[in-house]
């Protein structure tokens, strides 16, 4: 399969890196974790941009929009995150502002210039790309301002304005209703577009908005697939193929008659990285990484973890995939080890199933691990944003 030019972009609570998947390597030496090769980054928080904000790459450009702003003196006390205003202008905490950055630039920093304002603030907005429009979603907040309608708009980057969309039916009227839950928790949503149409769990519930008739309606179709957004990605080229990462590393899971766990199989990690995470004192968060869509049948995996000097590192590896002629499903020729609390130990990086099973065919195109620096905050050790931009 070829492997066609692109840059896989990736997000943290406060910085965005863009890099070429076929530039990495693995080079941890001596105990050194070398840092990333980024065609292009930025610091939030150095630059003074917001983050939690959504982003979309349309032709040679990358589009960032909503979020909300934070001061340096905030990072280390969660409970002063929503409670500050953004040191440019002094807006509400919540950002509506559209920006966009070249991508054709030589400059090694991603150059974000406002461009123009949405209706409403968003943030943490679902951002989704269709026939060249960016269509945005007030995603769930603690925050009342990310509920302020419009909730729902479409921007047209050739006429570089925002439109209101119908309100979705998912978001009551009243913010103090917005809580499901004794301990605050918004509601969740889970996103997923198929042709011209944007689907949405909410509530679990299901909806659906199309575009050419601007409604939304109650929809059963494609539910388990929008569902499996809570805990996976659905592998492009298949229907039925699941990718979740869970604590103690990756799998993929083959789903039956629709809703159903047939099959797991479990990632098994390279040699070459299982050795230089060993060297390097390098321990991976499985469960807070993201998976990518690079093609038809081809993925991007990005894992953040530490080191014993408190760096920021990612496991980043791509790979290709197939279905194999003839699966494996059998039980185990041993007992399953029971859970212990060594299973989250610096090196468990295995995952045990009830069952062997082999149903895809896994080829690793490219692999590397690097050091992003020193973690400023509690929020920087999960991955936030992940896409993937084919061309550049």
């Amino acid at each position: 399969m070829s492997r066609e030019k692109g840059l896989l972009f990736f997000g943290t609570a406060f910085r965005l890196v863009a890099i070429d998947p076929k530039e990495m390597r693995i080079a941890v030496k001596d105990g050194k974790v070398p840092p990333i090769p980024a065609r292009k980054s930025v610091n939030y928080l150095d630059s003074g941009l917001p983050h939690c904000a959504g982003y979309a790459v349309h032709g040679s450009k990358v589009y960032m929009m909503g979020g909300h702003w934070m001061r340096k003196e905030a990072l280390d006390d969660q409970t002063k995150i929503p409670n500050v205003e953004s040191p440019a202008d002094g807006e509400a905490v919540i950002n509506s502002n559209v920006y966009f950055a070249d991508l054709t630039t030589k400059s090694m920093q991603f150059e974000f210039s406002p461009i123009c304002k949405m209706n409403a603030p968003k943030n943490k907005p679902k951002v989704m790309e269709i026939k060249g429009k960016l269509y945005v979603l007030s995603n769930f907040s603690h925050l009342p301002e990310s509920y302020d309608t419009p909730t729902f708009e479409v921007y047209d980057p050739k006429t570089n304005r925002a439109k209101a969309l119908p309100e979705p039916p998912f978001f009551p009227p009243d913010f103090d209703v917005q809580f499901d839950d004794d301990d605050g928790h918004a509601v969740n949503k889970w996103f997923s577009v198929r042709g011209k149409k944007i689907y949405v769990m909410a509530e679990n519930l299901y909806y659906s908005y199309k575009v050419e008739t601007k409604r939304w309606r109650m929809s059963v179709t494609y539910a388990w697939t929008i569902e499996s957004f809570r805990w996976g990605l659905l592998l492009p080229g298949y229907h039925d193929v699941l990718l979740k990462f869970h604590k103690k590393g990756a799998s993929a899971y083959l789903i039956y008659d629709g809703n159903e766990i047939w099959m797991q199989q479990d990632f098994e990690l390279e040699e070459e990285a299982e050795k230089a995470m060993i060297e390097g004192n390098i321990y991976l968060k499985w469960h807070k990484g993201k998976f990518v869509e690079m093609g038809k049948l081809k993925v991007g995996a990005i894992v953040p973890g530490g080191d014993m000097d408190n760096n920021l590192v990612v496991f980043i590896f791509t790979f290709v995939v197939s279905k194999v002629d003839r699966p494996i499903h059998r039980p185990l020729p041993r007992v399953r080890r029971p859970y212990t609390e060594a299973d989250a130990s610096l090196y468990s990086y295995s995952f045990y199933p009830y069952f062997e099973s082999k149903f895809l065919s896994v080829t690793c195109l490219n692999m590397g691990i690097y050091n992003l620096g020193p973690r400023p905050s509690f929020e920087e050790d999960a991955i936030v944003t992940a896409f993937f931009a084919k061309g550049l």
